[in-house]
């Protein structure tokens, strides 16, 4: 994991700080196999975009696994030492009893391996909002979802599948997201919150994290954008829009509410 911290970097899109920060998720596709799976994360930065809405490289590297069938997380190694707000998105993971964090030295030379609950002791969770599951748990998908208004555009469908994965135990505020490139591939992302709120991700920050860990190629070449989602106390479609506006400043977000 420690070796391939160099190549998680290389993926890190920050024209704000220059700072790269690489992490790799150590994951089980499988819960009844012993076998193990290593996926890659990065950091990244949008331009002209406060930096609230900034990816950190933990958070890349688990909805990378996630949304690539990890069913467990058992560790995860970052290059530089998570910060508060990553050490909060960890803990909301199924497995934040358990999970060890490596940390490479900042010199390069050796590293330190902690459990989470070292990292972040007297933790805020979920259990603190009444919620008993976490992030990649066993219970699976939402039931399957329906459009309030007819469309048989298959980019509009993969949105909605996406969004059957939304993990929104606080505000209930289902949502998903369909990216197109301009080489065709599509990328697809759902909603994920956390119990502090502020490290949650909205469903085109997921579906951007699988874009940029597919290709080193910088990013700006989206050329759809789809939003799905069943507003409640909040709503995905403002946060949307400014953060497609910083990375394809000329496509206009496409959006459908779900009944």
């Amino acid at each position: 994991m420690v070796k391939l911290l160099p190549v998680a970097k290389l993926y890190a899109r920050v024209p704000i700080s220059n700072f790269q920060v690489g992490a790799v998720a150590k994951v089980r596709l499988s819960g009844r196999s012993k076998e193990f799976s290593l996926f890659l994360g990065a950091n990244t930065e949008f331009t002209g975009q406060t930096l609230s809405q900034t990816i950190h490289a933990e958070q890349a590297a688990v909805i990378n696994a996630w949304l690539q069938g990890a069913v467990r997380i058992d560790a995860i190694a970052v290059s530089a030492s998570p910060c508060g707000h990553c050490r909060q998105f960890l803990h909301e993971l199924e497995t934040r009893r358990s999970l060890m964090v490596t940390v490479q030295k900042p010199d390069g030379n050796g590293y330190t391996t902690l459990q989470r609950s070292d990292l972040l002791p007297q933790a805020f969770c979920p259990q603190d909002l009444a919620v008993k599951a976490g992030l990649i748990s066993s219970r699976g998908y939402l039931p399957k979802l329906n459009l309030k208004t007819f469309s048989d555009d298959p980019l509009v469908f993969k949105a909605l599948s996406a969004a059957e994965r939304t993990y929104a135990p606080y505000t209930h505020n289902i949502a998903g997201c369909t990216i197109q490139v301009s080489d065709q591939k599509i990328y697809t992302g759902p909603y994920v919150e956390t119990a502090a709120f502020n490290p949650s991700l909205s469903p085109l920050h997921t579906a951007i994290i699988r874009m940029n860990m597919d290709s080193l190629a910088t990013i700006g070449n989206i050329s759809r954008a789809i939003l799905v989602e069943k507003p409640t106390t909040i709503s995905q479609r403002g946060v949307s829009e400014l953060l497609l506006n910083s990375v394809a400043p000329d496509i206009r977000l496409e959006y459908y509410e779900i009944r």
